[in-house]
């Protein structure tokens, strides 16, 4: 939320790199009562103005959340980086949503705030920070928190508590965390995973079918006779942790494991097929065997979550364990 009463602190934020993209840094200064109580410049490798900008903030509000900071006025050179987290402008650059993603996470722990665009002559002591940090290849300051990259993609997360971030694939450098300065509660309070989006769980379904004849074992009908069917199967699998290029497995795969096992049903007669040689082929047993049979097959990095089994396309029917996810 926004507010236009007073606040106890105001923080300037700048980044900049030299040929855009390029080597870049960013810097902050927090204040309070008019006085800074705490200055962070940092170079950060090559990378655009806009995205330098926004690391500024983002670390700008994680030093200002770890000094208990609850009612925060903003200021920064960045129309556009303000407009944007005002609402102002719509973000189209993937990398730059994932950065606002963040800015928004922090903004959401303070009470009140406000943003405000100045120009360069407004923000110099943020912008001698962004300088001295180029020129050094370092950071300079007291920061509480010490910079470390935010990731540049939606589904990208790194833990500063272990000071690693994986490669962001954006060619920004992310520098290791240190220890930082001012060991305090609020300081440890900030240690926290930076997440762009929820964490969460993705799952993914695939489809085949195979044609077939089967009859029911002890059935007070006339399924008790040998009758076709065209089985539709849906398999689900989920996951908590992508690959390197951000799939959960891969679709192809998940397909030739789930066509390998339903070719042996496939133009047969599914009662001479074992287990169902003394199994009844209900879409109910279907569906736990295609399922205990996939779970031999799948990688480790997805468990199974439901095998459905559609008899006709009014008649579905679905197993899944009893830990499945």
């Amino acid at each position: 939320m926004t507010d236009t009463g007073q606040h106890s602190f105001v923080l300037h934020t700048d980044g900049g790199s030299r040929g855009n993209p390029g080597p870049a840094a960013v810097g902050f200064v927090l204040s309070q009562e008019g006085a800074a109580i705490m200055t962070g410049g940092a170079y950060i490798g090559p990378t655009t103005n806009n995205v330098a900008e926004y690391e500024a903030l983002i670390w700008g509000l994680e030093n200002a959340r770890a000094l208990g900071a609850q009612h925060l006025r903003m200021i920064a050179d960045s129309e556009l980086m303000v407009k944007q987290v005002t609402g102002a402008y719509k973000i189209k650059n993937e990398a730059l949503k994932a950065l606002a993603a963040r800015v928004m996470v922090l903004l959401r722990d303070l009470e009140s705030w406000t943003f405000e665009h100045t120009l360069r002559a407004g923000n110099s002591e943020a912008d001698a920070l962004v300088n001295e940090a180029l020129d050094e290849r370092g950071e300079v300051g007291e920061p509480a928190i010490p910079y470390v990259a935010t990731p540049l993609d939606l589904f990208a997360a790194h833990d500063t508590q272990k000071g690693t971030a994986p490669s962001s694939g954006s060619g920004l450098s992310r520098p290791e965390a240190e220890t930082p300065s001012i060991a305090t509660p609020a300081v440890e309070a900030a240690r926290v995973t930076r997440s762009a989006v929820t964490p969460g769980i993705y799952s993914l379904t695939v489809k085949d079918h195979f044609d077939a004849a089967h009859s029911l074992y002890g059935y007070p009908g006339p399924c008790r006779e040998l009758h076709g069917h065209t089985w539709d199967i849906e398999v689900t699998v989920a996951g908590r942790q992508l690959d390197d290029i951000g799939i959960l497995y891969d679709f192809k795969q998940l397909k030739d494991d789930l066509h390998g096992i339903l070719d042996a049903y496939d133009h047969h007669h599914v009662n001479e097929v074992p287990p169902f040689d003394t199994l009844s082929p209900t879409a109910e047993n279907l569906a736990r065997v295609i399922y205990d049979r996939l779970r031999e097959v799948v990688g480790p990095q997805v468990t199974i979550s439901e095998v459905a089994v559609w008899e006709s396309p009014v008649a579905r029917v679905a197993f899944r364990s009893d830990d499945a996810r």
